[in-house]
């Protein structure tokens, strides 16, 4: 009986060897079996067929370990800018798998997306809590199929869910926050107690849709459809859409016929606006931001109708072409019927548009209400689980992690024809619009936001901290961004102001 045994355990072990070096050189069932138990990567276990029983449990609750973190390690993520971040949660503690202090220096195999064969327990708790539990929190292991999940984990786990962003690039996000802070206190100081729905508390949106719009135009993307509710939208055209200072300060002015606008006679706040960008010397989009009016989330299946024409119209490789941004509020998104009805319609052959880029502009509160008292759910994107598709929470003071999180999701989506959810968390600096006083609802709430520095100011110091730039540099670009609205104001009220003129889709 030994000698057949001997046999068995030398033709598992060359197997083991040649998974070790090329796991595709073996049968899958043999790649299956591998990377589940990691068969001989245990020291006493390797070829002798005899292992420490204690060593062998110690590897399962491990395994358990990683399983748990990749699973609710968003619970320990840090992602809300106005509360102290999460230092320990009950189920991701070493004695809730009967793992030790004394563990922490034992080895352990790890899975290959930590592109290791064995670490110490220490490192691998490190991992998990770098990739899971910082500034980005990943709900994904509820999608059924294992392939996704493995390319996500191989995307997330060796880079620790960052990219790692050069000086220049780090320059371009501040400028971008920068512009997103001045363009709306400039309208707060000139135009006073007029509704705008500032972007302000999320001002990392806009450095975001910047950036996907040239990850999307270098993947291929010539079209962006995008359906967006009051607040943020004009800030979103102007430095985003390259919508001009003087179109929008005319919409302020007194003298501004709203009724003479082509296609819609609506407040600024409503309507759409279509811009051509170039992105660079290669590539060019264009991006059409729909009207819509007050219902909120009533733009959802339009944008998706829009999309699928659009996608159509270019035939082979429509889905890829045209990419359909919807922009949501946290309490319209878990509390509007059309969101759970339109998520129905994303992967049906009639209404599919190959993947919808949802974001959440999360303000913690809807209108006056404060979550706990707005929705049965943890997370305001929870009705999205109904897709298995992964879902992204990342704090909304923190840009890269925010612009990490949206090419991660961009490329996702162009992988498996799929929605993405990205869940920004934030806050509303003013009330649900300017003329509202917050203190009286949420006092507490807008007592911790009075004096918080906007993410422009935190992103500054951050990267002033790190040598990237100096405080004369920052002045400057605020000093050049503050020239140019003050040179698109005076236009505005000296030159009579036409109305901007719209384009449509000629074909």
């Amino acid at each position: 009986m030994d000698i057949p045994f001997a046999m068995n355990a030398d033709f598992v072990d060359s197997q083991y060897q040649r998974w070790q070096s090329d796991p595709k050189s073996v049968p899958r069932d043999w790649q299956i079996f591998f990377e589940g138990f990691d068969l001989g990567a245990l020291g006493e276990c390797k070829a002798a067929g005899i292992c420490e029983e204690t060593q062998v449990l110690r590897q399962s609750r491990v395994e358990q370990l990683i399983h748990r973190y990749r699973d609710v390690g968003h619970l320990l993520s840090c992602l809300d800018p106005l509360m102290a971040c999460p230092t320990d949660h009950p189920l991701l503690s070493l004695p809730a798998f009967d793992l030790t202090e004394e563990d922490l220096d034992r080895t352990f195999s790890v899975p290959r997306a930590f592109q290791a064969e064995q670490m110490p327990l220490r490192d691998i708790v490190r991992v998990l809590r770098e990739t899971y539990c910082r500034s980005v929190g990943v709900e994904y292991m509820h999608l059924q199929d294992p392939t996704e999940r493995l390319w996500l984990q191989e995307r997330m786990e060796p880079m620790r869910n960052r990219t790692a962003l050069g000086k220049e690039a780090q320059t371009h996000i501040l400028n971008k926050l920068q512009q997103a802070t001045l363009f709306d206190q400039f309208l707060h100081t000139r135009y006073l107690g007029q509704k705008r729905f500032s972007i302000e508390g999320a001002e990392a949106i806009v450095a975001m849709l910047d950036d996907l719009a040239h990850h999307e135009a270098e993947q291929g993307c010539k079209e962006i459809i995008m359906g967006i509710a009051h607040r943020g939208r004009l800030n979103v055209q102007t430095n985003v859409l390259e919508k001009l200072y003087e179109t929008v300060f005319c919409q302020f002015e007194d003298h501004y016929d709203p009724d003479s606008l082509v296609g819609s006679g609506d407040v600024k706040y409503h309507t759409g606006y279509l811009a051509d960008l170039q992105i660079n010397q290669n590539n060019k989009l264009r991006i059409l931001m729909a009207a819509n009016a007050s219902h909120l989330e009533s733009v959802d299946p339009i944008v998706e109708g829009i999309a699928r024409a659009r996608q159509e119209s270019f035939g082979d490789g429509g889905r890829r072409a045209v990419l359909p941004i919807l922009i949501h509020g946290d309490a319209a998104f878990a509390g509007e019927g059309v969101v759970a009805e339109t998520l129905n319609l994303s992967q049906l052959e009639g209404y599919t548009t190959g993947g919808t880029f949802h974001i959440i502009i999360n303000n913690q509160i809807g209108f006056t209400t404060l979550p706990q008292d707005a929705r049965s759910t943890r997370y305001s994107t929870d009705v999205a689980k109904m897709l298995m598709v992964p879902i992204f929470h990342v704090h909304g003071e923190d840009p890269e992690a925010v612009i990490h999180t949206a090419r991660l999701a961009s490329d996702y989506r162009r992988e498996f024809s799929k929605d993405v959810v990205i869940d920004v968390v934030c806050y509303r600096r003013y009330g649900h619009s300017e003329g509202d006083e917050p203190y009286y609802t949420q006092p507490q709430m807008y007592e911790r936001i009075k004096d918080r520095p906007p993410a422009s100011r935190i992103y500054a110091d951050k990267l002033i901290a790190e040598g990237v730039i100096t405080e004369d540099e920052l002045k400057k670009i605020e000093s050049g961004i503050t020239q140019c609205l003050e040179a698109a104001y005076r236009s505005a009220q000296e030159e009579a102001c036409a109305p901007p003129f719209m384009t449509f889709f000629e074909s």
